[in-house]
Formats: structure tokens, sequence, C-alpha cells
């Protein structure tokens, strides 16, 4: 009997360790299923778009070709592709809290710079299942008239 306790206690312990939620998507479709990975002048590129499991990070170039200086942040967020349609990932809110540095302001991609980033999908607390994923990043043009534009690259987990 207290070898079956210790093996609960033990098979507990070991669930609770594991950090990453199970994926969930909103039961809508995304509303811009059409989205590019180059437009106005912004594009952006996947240092890899193939994993063999979960990635912990998504490395990524963003360059700015266009004439305008762009306002972006450090939050991005992850479609899953399910039957040909696009559907946002979601995660907890509590992701805010912990990564107070996800948010969607706070810096300037001037025109003609670039900037290398990486995407924490460990900090959504979220792993990717086997599938077919876009990232989407959200800036905003700095003088008027002022206007947001979303790009997104299609990447997969096997």
């Amino acid at each position: 009997m207290l070898k079956m306790i210790a093996l609960v206690i033990s098979a507990f312990v070991l669930a609770s360790c594991n950090t990453a939620s199970p994926m969930s998507s909103l039961s809508e479709p995304s509303p811009e299923q059409q989205l590019l990975s180059t437009k106005e002048g912004l594009s952006l590129v996947l240092e890899k778009d193939n994993y063999t499991e979960s990635p912990l990070v998504i490395a990524t170039t963003i360059t700015n070709d266009s004439i305008r200086d762009y306002g972006f942040g450090d939050y991005f967020y992850i479609e899953i592709n399910k039957e040909g349609k696009w559907y946002i990932l979601t995660h907890s809110d509590a992701v805010f809290i912990n990564n107070p540095q996800l948010n969607d302001f706070g810096h300037v991609l001037a025109a003609g710079e670039k900037v290398d980033m990486h995407f924490s999908i460990e900090d959504l607390g979220i792993e990717l299942a086997p599938g077919e994923y876009r990232l989407v990043k959200t800036f905003l043009a700095q003088q008027q008239p002022y206007y947001e534009i979303s790009i997104a690259v299609p990447f997969s987990v096997d």
C-alpha cells in the first residue's frame, strides 16, 4: 500500500513539473486569413521553418525596407492551421504578469533597419503539438496616417 501511495505521489509531482499547458485555440477562425510575410516594406523571416519538436524559441529577422518608421513590441502570437483555416492559439493572461516585456510597444524599427528577435514559446507557457503554424507580428506606423500592419510567416512542427 505504501508503494502505491508513493507511486501516486511521484506521478503527481512529475506531472506538476511540466509548466507547458495543453494547446488550445479560439473557436472562431482568425479574422485575417491572408497574412503575408512582407507588407508595405516590412518583412519577417524565420531562421528555421521546420522543427522536429516544439521549439522553446523561434529566431527571426525583421526588416524595414520602407521609408516609414514602425513601432512594435516583444509580443507576438501564434496561429495554427486547422483544415485550411488559421486559428489563434490561446495562452494564460498570467503570461503578461510573468513576462512584463511582452507588449506591443517599446521599440521602433526605423526605415532601412533590420532587427534580429527571438520569440519565446516557453514564455507563452504552451507546447506546440505537431502541425502547421504561423508566427504573427504586428507593427504601428509612427507617422500620420497612423495604422497597424500585421505580417506572418509559416512554420511546422513534426
